[in-house]
C-alpha cells in the first residue's frame, strides 16, 4: 500500500477503516512518520494543496536514504547516526520542496480565475473556469475525452478507455446552481455553496463513491452490483438506485438528508456498513443527523421544500429568520448582518421564484417590520426606528 496516497486520504478524511489501521500502524514505527505527517497536516490546515503529493514514492524515497546511510564506512555509530539524519533531512527537504512547488503552480493558475466562477480542478489538480456561456469538452492530463459541457450541465461519458480510478472536484459558489451527469448516468444538481468531488469514471467491480460538501440532489442510476456512496465528513449515505437531496453545509449542526422516492441507509462510515445498525430512510422522510453525537432523528416532510432549489425557487416553511439568512446569502450571493436580535427565533413561511433580494426582505418586514440597509452585495438589518425617533444619518 502506498503512505503516500494513504496520507493524503487521511488529510481530506476520506480513509477506510483498513486503511486507518494501515496507517496507525504505520505512524507508531518511528518518530520520523509521526512528525512527517503532523508537518503535512499543518501545512495541509493552512489551506495548503497538497492532492498531488501521492505522486511521490515515500517509501523508496526513504528505503533509498537508509540504504545510503548503511554502505557509508564510518568510525562510530554516532557519526552513522549524524550521516543518517543528514539523508533524512534531504529527503523532507526535497518532499517538502516538492509540496511547495505544487502549492506555487496551482495557486497561480487560482489567482487567473474569477472567484465567481463555477470551477473543475481535474485529477492532475489543474483547475479550469467552467463558463456556463459556453460548450467544451472536459480532457483528463492524458488529453482523453471526459465529457461535455453546455451551459450549466456538465455531462461525463462512459469512456471504455479509462480503467484507473481518478477524482475530478466539481465547485458552484453563491448565487449559482451547477447540473452533472456521471459516467453512469447519475444526475447530480449542486446548489450554491457546493462542490462534488467524484471519479471521472466509476471503475467496475467497485461502489459508486462522491464526497459532497454542501448541497446536493441526486437521481441515482440503478445498479445492484456497484452500490451509489454519498460522503460527507462521518456520514455516508448507501443507495442502489433512488431520489434523494443532502444538505451537508460545513456551518450547519446536522445534515439532512430527504428521500422523494426508492430507499437509502444512513450510517457512520468510520464503521463497516452493517444493515442491523445503519438507519433506513422512507420516501417523504427527512433523516437530521447530529454532527455531534451521531443521533438520528427521522420524520414526515413535504419533499418539495428540500428539492424545490433545483428548478431555482426558494422554498421556506416555519423557518428561524437565523437559519433564514443561511440560505438567502447562498441563493442570493450576498452577506447579510442581523442587528435585530428580536427576529433571530422568529419563524416565517414563504415561496419565492424569481423575487429579488429587497422583494424577499420587504415580504418578510410586512410580517415583522424591520428595516435595512443594502450596499452594494452587503445588508445590515435593524429595528424599525420609532414614529418620534430622529432619522439615522
Amino acid at each position: 500500500m502506498e503512505i503516500a496516497q494513504l496520507l493524503v486520504k487521511k488529510l481530506n478524511k476520506t480513509i477506510s477503516v483498513e486503511e486507518q489501521k494501515y496507517f496507525d500502524n504505520w505512524i507508531k514505527k518511528s518518530n520520523e512518520n509521526r512528525n512527517l505527517f503532523l508537518r503535512l497536516q499543518s501545512l495541509h490546515n493552512d489551506g495548503k494543496i497538497i492532492s498531488k503529493v501521492d505522486d511521490i514514492d515515500i517509501d523508496s524515497a526513504w528505503n533509498d536514504v537508509l540504504k545510503v546511510s548503511k554502505i557509508k564506512k564510518l568510525g562510530s555509530q554516532r557519526l552513522k547516526l549524524i550521516q543518517l539524519y543528514k539523508y533524512a533531512a534531504i529527503f523532507i527537504g526535497l518532499f517538502f520542496a516538492a509540496i511547495w512547488y505544487w502549492q506555487t503552480a496551482l495557486q497561480k493558475s487560482v489567482e487567473l480565475i474569477n472567484a465567481d466562477s463555477i470551477t473543475l480542478q481535474l485529477d492532475n489538480g489543474e483547475i479550469q473556469q467552467i463558463s456556463t456561456e459556453k460548450i467544451q469538452t472536459i480532457t483528463n492530463s492524458a488529453g482523453k475525452i471526459l465529457g461535455i459541457q453546455n451551459g450549466t450541465q456538465l455531462n461525463y461519458l462512459n469512456n471504455s478507455e479509462i480503467n484507473k480510478l481518478s477524482f475530478n472536484v466539481l465547485t458552484v459558489p453563491n448565487g449559482k446552481t451547477f447540473k452533472l451527469i456521471l459516467s453512469d448516468s447519475t444526475t447530480v444538481y449542486l446548489n450554491a455553496g457546493s462542490s462534488l468531488k467524484y471519479p471521472a469514471k466509476f471503475i467496475k467491480g467497485q461502489n459508486r463513491q462522491v464526497f459532497l460538501t454542501g448541497e446536493g440532489y441526486f437521481d441515482v442510476h440503478k445498479d445492484k452490483e456497484h452500490p451509489f456512496i454519498v460522503t460527507n465528513g462521518q456520514m455516508d449515505v448507501r443507495v442502489l438506485g433512488t431520489k434523494f437531496n443532502i444538505s451537508a453545509y460545513p456551518e450547519d449542526k446536522e445534515i439532512n438528508t430527504v428521500l422523494v422516492e426508492g430507499s437509502v441507509s444512513l450510517y457512520n462510515n468510520e464503521n463497516e456498513y452493517n444493515t442491523e445498525t445503519s438507519s433506513l430512510l422512507k420516501p417523504n422522510h427527512q433523516a437530521s443527523w447530529n454532527r455531534s453525537n451521531d443521533n438520528v432523528t427521522i420524520k414526515t416532510v413535504d419533499t418539495d421544500i428540500y428539492t424545490s432549489w433545483i428548478n431555482g425557487k426558494l422554498v421556506i416553511k416555519k423557518m428561524p429568520f437565523k437559519n433564514i439568512i443561511q440560505k438567502l446569502e447562498r441563493h442570493y450571493k450576498v452577506t447579510i448582518n442581523n442587528t435585530y436580535e428580536q427576529l433571530d427565533n422568529l419563524d416565517f413561511t414563504a415561496t419565492f421564484d424569481i423575487e429579488s433580494i429587497d422583494d424577499v426582505l420587504a415580504t418578510f418586514a410586512l410580517e415583522t417590520p424591520f428595516e435595512y440597509t443594502k450596499i452594494e452585495n452587503h445588508i445590515e438589518i435593524y429595528q424599525p426606528k420609532k414614529e418620534n425617533e430622529a432619522p439615522m444619518e
